[in-house]
């Protein structure tokens, strides 16, 4: 259950079963130029991630997971293994099964084996870190950021204690951050739009007062950071007090009561 079953490349979409971890898929199929963009922890696999409509950190560019399901092989609580429909993206002829079964959590039946479609993989990326001396601050940068337009990969709120557990882990690749509410924004595309976004994000971030304005350009340090950035939920949990519980969950609100919301936590 956990094969590459079948990569078109021409056709931009790729058959997996369900036990695939999607780290390992993108490493299978990087040399083409695609990759599958929804971007979640390590331990993710596809059939999980179809089942509860995962996104991850690229979900601001790419949306979420149930918008590259092609189709999807179930089997049913009676034992019916059912294909929900063919490969062609635009067709009438039926109904749409995909959306019964993503996000239902495995309750209307197990996939075993889904087609996913694929994206360009960008050639271009940069990411900046910036900080804020308040949650409240950063969250409104964050909007005002959102609603400037510019093409981003992916944006990420860290706060003050999870910046403390990055650097109690070392930093990334030696850099130790500011400790406060930090914004992680992600640019991808060409050269000269990266640079552009760039700037626009800072001209905002620097309206809304943050204190530090910090560009990521090599790609090993990126890497880590948004390693590191995956790995706050793991690195939380090996630091809470004896005999205290974890739980993660998600809110949602709209984009513009963000900061409200995240001041109240």
């Amino acid at each position: 259950m956990n094969r590459i079953v079948d990569f078109h490349p021409d056709n931009m979409d790729v058959v997996v079963q369900a036990g695939v971890n999607w780290m390992e898929l993108n490493a299978g199929i990087k040399d083409s130029g695609l990759f599958s963009p929804p971007d979640l922890g390590p331990m993710a696999y596809i059939g999980g991630m179809i089942a509860t409509n995962c996104s991850g950190t690229n979900a601001v560019r790419y949306g979420a997971i149930k918008d590259y399901v092609v189709n999807l092989t179930v089997v049913l609580a009676d034992g019916t293994v059912i294909k929900t429909r063919q490969r062609p993206r635009k067709t009438s002829a039926g109904y749409n099964l995909n959306s019964l079964f993503t996000e239902s959590e495995g309750t209307r039946g197990i996939i075993t084996e889904a087609t996913l479609k694929l994206a360009i993989l960008p050639t271009n990326f940069s990411v900046a870190a910036v900080a804020f001396k308040s949650i409240h601050a950063a969250a409104a940068a964050a909007f005002s950021v959102v609603r400037a337009g510019f093409p981003m990969a992916a944006l990420e709120l860290i706060d003050k204690v999870q910046m403390e557990r990055i650097n109690m882990g070392g930093g990334t690749e030696g850099r130790m951050w500011e400790e406060n509410p930090t914004l992680f924004i992600k640019f991808s595309g060409t050269q000269n739009a990266v640079e552009e976004s760039i700037q626009e994000a800072r001209a905002i971030c620097r309206r809304h007062n943050a204190s530090t304005f910090k560009g990521v350009t090599t790609k090993k340090e990126m890497d880590s950071l948004w390693l590191a950035r995956k790995e706050g939920m793991l690195k939380a949990n090996a630091s809470r007090p004896e005999g205290t519980v974890l739980w993660a969950t998600d809110v949602a609100v709209p984009i513009s009561r963000m900061a409200d919301l995240i001041g109240e936590l």
